[in-house]
């Protein structure tokens, strides 16, 4: 990839956002249907909190073992805390499968019952980065089960594509990504079926000393004509450590 194509690829991510972030909502069905869309709403900057341990077994194989907390309107009240347990395979070059398990406890603050709700949620992935030039393209197709424990429910099940870029400014030992991620929600009993909820993500990251590093992130998530469509801005934080038990 030259470095006029890599420009233009920047820019069409960067009008990405200049539209995700603006107050207009500009989709097909905003344009072409007779009846408006219902509104979104915004509820508040979030913040999310990220704390990772990794551990590589063998050249293949890893464990990554995380713990989450997200906050909501404007980072006053907790919006969840959860625990992820994740396995990862790489097949071959830069190409992985991955399992991941989520145990979630979620604050309720809608409803006539409100207070913590426990839930758990699985993930399946399949990645694949592959350098082109000055930066690497990314790619991820994801499997996604999530319901609440103790209740007999149908599963909130999404597919979902995320895709990116990343380019090293190797002066200062810094990875910066752009990633948009598409997803696909099916067999729900309600009208949120299909393309519901697209994220747009920019990602700063930077090694510290050996196996430390640590991340910063803005994302925009954005609802695609769901019942109660919610439009997200969020900020992020995470640190990660690495053991490596090859060496």
């Amino acid at each position: 990839m030259t470095l006029k194509n890599f420009q233009l690829v920047f820019m069409i991510f960067a009008f990405q956002f200049a539209t995700a972030n603006s107050e207009l909502e500009l989709t097909p069905s905003s344009i072409f249907e007779d009846a408006p869309l219902t509104p979104s709403t915004y509820e508040g900057l979030e913040g999310w909190g990220i704390a990772e341990v990794s551990l590589k077994i063998t050249k293949k194989f890893s464990v990554d073992l995380a713990q989450h907390v997200r906050q909501k309107y404007d980072l006053a009240l907790l919006d969840k805390y959860f625990t992820q347990v994740g396995f990862n395979y790489e097949l071959f070059k830069d190409f992985k499968v991955a399992v991941k398990g989520r145990f979630i406890s979620d604050n309720d603050t809608q409803g006539n019952v409100q207070g913590i709700d426990s839930k758990f949620r699985y993930q399946t992935d399949i990645s694949y980065k592959h350098d082109v030039g000055i930066v690497d393209l990314t790619y991820r197709l994801s499997y996604q089960n999530s319901n609440e424990l103790g209740i007999s429910d149908i599963p909130n099940q999404f597919a979902r594509l995320r895709t990116g870029v990343n380019y090293k400014i190797k002066t200062i030992k810094t990875v910066v990504k752009v990633e948009g991620e598409l997803f696909n929600q099916f067999q729900k009993d309600n009208q949120d079926n299909g393309n519901n909820l697209y994220r747009l993500t920019m990602k700063l990251s930077r090694k510290i000393k050996k196996n430390n590093e640590i991340g910063v992130f803005y994302r925009i998530q954005k609802d695609i004509d769901r019942i109660e469509p919610v439009d997200r801005k969020i900020i992020g934080l995470k640190y990660s450590h690495k053991f490596d038990l090859t060496k």
